[in-house]
């Protein structure tokens, strides 16, 4: 409005024209003051956004590293559970010692140093090679503490920084002792190096010492050309904050310190310069300063657009991967209603005055379309962080639930079946829908391997029995061809099938169910021999 003023003013008396200038500078003075201010609090918000936003990706990216790295480190402790034994019965034998290394050496290429511990923290081997100090002893003691949960600090020792992973070892339900191994600090460093935005610093910081600086992505504290430890005005200055789980660090944002004094200065100097010219050359200065706003929220639009392009096609893939999932846990149940339908519809034409099997067949119908229903709502609240409803459930009742779905296939393959469920059993503490598409799953798994092997015996066991004191188990085995062992190695992979219209997702989910609800799934297996899949399930004995 104050533009179509400025460019054809309306004719006033003369002495009112000084008047109408100064109401128009001070309007224009004013519009320029709250833009500048818009502008430095948009920039402020996405610089916000930003650092939200590389915070989270770069804590989830170290997590998973952590994690790997523990689950890694578990894997080789049952693997060379065997040699840690005799390290443990023998702590001179250093034939024994070299093999550890080198298998280490093999499976962990940038590890540091190791050492192996008994359950109280003791080394079984004192010099360490020299590669892990006094400090890495107060980690392990403190890793034991702790419920075995953190990976530790980064720290000094004569060769160098280095940070502290860790995993028990020993037999299922027995401790032995501590597996230690220390990487360089230069693995999280790649990490933030990769994610840090330009204009920001991700840093690892201590969480028992405000504001020591652990590693940057240039490296550690000892490669900064500053202080170790951030100063009063950095701690306010930092945009974000989020612990790092599975260890004693938080990773923080800390933008430049003239990112936005920079910005509100470029904004107010803007300001002043469309201010002062306004008043020489008015409407070219006006236009100027549309087309500059236009680029920039074009800039702003065409990030934001970038970003949410980004959001859409994870959610994309996460979408279609559960997509599978559900159509392939659907296929049962819905072939179910089918065969239940068309039994109906067969009796109607044939057994008109038996209406109860009829009855019979609808009601079966009824129940496997409501089951498919509970199936597409629990899936519903997993795609959006649902919680699992677990309750005590009875996990042979839950069995016979499935072999229920599966009886007339059963019979019509001509396979027989040997049900060996545990008497006295304690309730298990499971979602019961989610545990019943496991079983399900194996049971049609088992089915299909053997209606595709040559051999006339068809012999399906499904077991259940208590394998600790507070864990049950449940076993199904099949005496179809088998798996080799390139495919047993692969069998839970996502995608993976060995079906010629399978789409590799089952057993990937079932894992994943079995492992939420804190159990265990895996599978025995050579080929010639059949396949059995075990998985337990916490119950409520104490």
């Amino acid at each position: 409005m104050a533009t179509e003023a400025h460019s054809r003013p309306a004719p006033l008396p003369g002495r009112n024209y000084g008047s109408y200038a100064l109401v128009t500078l001070l309007m224009v003075g004013a519009m320029l003051t709250w833009q500048a201010w818009i502008s430095t609090q948009n920039f402020r918000q996405y610089h916000q956004q930003l650092a939200v936003t590389s915070v989270t990706g770069a804590a989830v990216e170290l997590e998973l590293l952590i994690s790997e790295l523990q689950r890694s480190m578990r894997l080789f402790a049952d693997d060379q559970r065997a040699l840690f034994e005799e390290i443990a019965s023998d702590t001179g034998n250093d034939a024994a010692w070299t093999r550890l290394e080198q298998a280490v050496n093999r499976h962990f290429p940038e590890y540091f140093g190791m050492t192996l511990t008994n359950t109280a923290g003791e080394v079984l081997r004192p010099d360490f090679d020299n590669a892990v100090n006094e400090l890495c002893e107060q980690d392990i003691h403190a890793f034991i503490d702790e419920g075995y949960s953190h990976a530790g600090y980064i720290h000094p020792n004569p060769l160098g920084y280095h940070f502290d992973v860790m995993a028990p070892w020993g037999d299922e339900g027995k401790l032995q002792g501590i597996f230690f191994l220390s990487f360089p600090p230069g693995m999280l460093a790649r990490t933030l190096q990769r994610i840090q935005p330009p204009g920001h610093a991700l840093l690892l910081l201590r969480t028992d010492r405000v504001g020591l600086i652990e590693v940057t992505a240039r490296g550690t504290r000892t490669e900064l050309q500053r202080e170790v430890t951030l100063s009063s005005d950095e701690l306010e200055r930092l945009l974000y904050s989020r612990a790092v789980a599975n260890s004693r660090w938080n990773l923080v944002d800390l933008p430049d310190a003239q990112l936005f004094r920079n910005e509100l200065a470029r904004n107010a100097g803007y300001a002043a310069l469309v201010f002062s010219a306004f008043t020489v050359v008015g409407l070219l200065m006006l236009q100027q300063l549309r087309r500059k706003e236009k680029r920039r929220q074009q800039a702003e639009e065409q990030a934001l657009q970038h970003q949410a392009d980004l959001a859409h096609v994870d959610r994309l893939n996460i979408m279609g991967e559960m997509a599978s999932g559900l159509a392939h846990e659907l296929n049962q149940p819905l072939s179910a209603i089918s065969t239940y339908c068309q039994a109906g519809l067969r009796i109607i034409d044939t057994f008109e005055d038996k209406p109860e099997k009829l009855l019979h067949a609808l009601e079966h119908a009824s129940i496997q379309s409501q089951r498919a229903g509970e199936i597409i709502r629990r899936m519903r609240r997993f795609t959006g962080k649902g919680t699992v409803r677990r309750k005590p459930i009875d996990i042979n009742q839950v069995i016979k639930n499935a072999l229920g779905f599966v009886e007339a296939e059963l019979n019509r393959k001509q396979i027989k079946l040997v049900l060996d469920l545990g008497e006295n059993l304690p309730e298990a503490v499971a979602d019961e829908i989610q545990i019943e598409q496991v079983i399900l799953n194996l049971l049609h798994n088992a089915i299909e391997a053997m209606f595709s092997s040559s051999d006339n015996t068809r012999l399906l066991r499904v077991s259940s029995r208590r394998s600790a004191a507070d864990t049950l188990q449940v076993t199904v085995s099949d005496s179809g061809p088998g798996l080799d062992a390139a495919t047993l190695d692969r069998v839970f992979d996502t995608f993976f099938t060995t079906r010629r219209n399978g789409m590799g997702l089952g057993l990937a989910i079932s894992r994943s169910i079995v492992e939420a609800h804190g159990g265990k799934l895996w599978a025995d297996s050579s080929a010639g021999s059949g396949a059995t899949f075990h998985f337990t399930l916490p119950s409520t004995a104490t």
